[in-house]
């Protein structure tokens, strides 16, 4: 998975991307699912900066734009 996607959604700090066995494991788990590793990075990232909102106002609708991605 490239390292401007995991930068970017600020997973540097999670040991599912830190480690490297952990993320051949994820990665091998994803191409089994055929669920792009970027996609649940995404995902992640997502979840982790409206992790403090009271409210996930519209969080739906980018949840859809993401996984639309894989159609």
């Amino acid at each position: 998975m490239s390292e401007s996607i995991i930068e970017e959604a600020q997973l540097n700090d999670l040991p599912l991307w830190e480690d490297k066995e952990a993320a051949k494991v994820l990665d091998q788990v994803a191409r089994e699912n055929n669920v792009p590793v970027d996609v649940i990075a995404e995902l992640v990232g997502l979840q982790r900066a409206r992790q403090h909102q009271e409210r996930a106002a519209g969080i739906y609708q980018r949840i859809e734009e993401i996984l639309g991605r894989m159609d």
